[in-house]
């Protein structure tokens, strides 16, 4: 076969690795069916490539939300996509505490106020590594019941490791009022960019060569759940 029609056999037979691009573009939780108001919506479905950058935060978005929505403290959240999670890979969900005098619908996100409460992994498979959020249309945790009230953005993060040494990420930001909360101090309160670096091992890992005896460990702060 002439090397000219090698690309479009290519895209012929694996789809799904240049189009199943996907975004978060749902919010929902125990009082709330769906909602798409309260999220930065991304422009367009493309993931993000550099961990370093500031769009680490929310995404590539349209704008900020026009909603902010209420949520208990204890109760469920989640983020529903466009499709289902075509690329394996980990996956997390983090709190960033609006800073005083500041409100969710207007923080850009920016200082150390993030922590993680939620995260799905991976385990070793001999044909290749499987991933918890392969395959899944929505990804789902509680607000820990000790979170101080206040606003916040919840923010999604999934990582596609379709591609060896060039993680994908597909990211989106909810905003979000916490009522009724407690007195916990999160641990590991982080800055995004610079929750996950570079090098780490759980975005360079190669799923499609796994070694036995080795588990994988989901990038970023560990999970405050108090």
């Amino acid at each position: 076969m002439h090397s000219k029609f090698l690309p479009s056999l290519v895209l012929l037979l694996i789809p799904h690795l240049v189009n199943a691009h996907y975004i978060f573009d749902k919010f929902f939780a125990e009082n709330i069916q769906e909602l798409k108001t309260n999220i930065r919506q991304p422009k367009v479905v493309d993931p993000l490539l550099d961990v370093t950058a500031d769009d680490m935060r929310c995404n590539v978005n349209k704008g900020l939300a026009s909603q902010t929505a209420t949520i208990p403290a204890g109760s469920m959240v989640g983020f529903e996509l466009d499709t289902v999670i075509f690329h394996p890979g980990p996956a997390a969900f983090y709190l960033g505490k609006v800073p005083e005098g500041e409100i969710a619908a207007t923080w850009d996100g920016s200082g150390p106020q993030w922590f993680k409460i939620a995260e799905w992994g991976g385990k070793y498979d001999p044909e290749m590594w499987d991933f918890e959020p392969l395959n899944v249309r929505k990804l789902n945790t509680t607000i820990p019941s000790s979170t101080p009230s206040g606003e916040y953005l919840l923010r999604v993060e999934q990582i596609g490791l379709l591609i060896p040494l060039e993680p994908q990420f597909y990211i989106s930001c909810a905003q979000i009022k916490v009522v009724n909360g407690g007195d916990g101090v999160p641990a590991s309160m982080v800055a995004i960019p610079g929750h996950i670096q570079p090098d780490d091992p759980g975005l360079l890992l190669d799923i499609y060569h796994p070694i036995a005896g080795t588990t994988y460990t989901v990038p970023g702060p560990t999970v405050w759940r108090e």
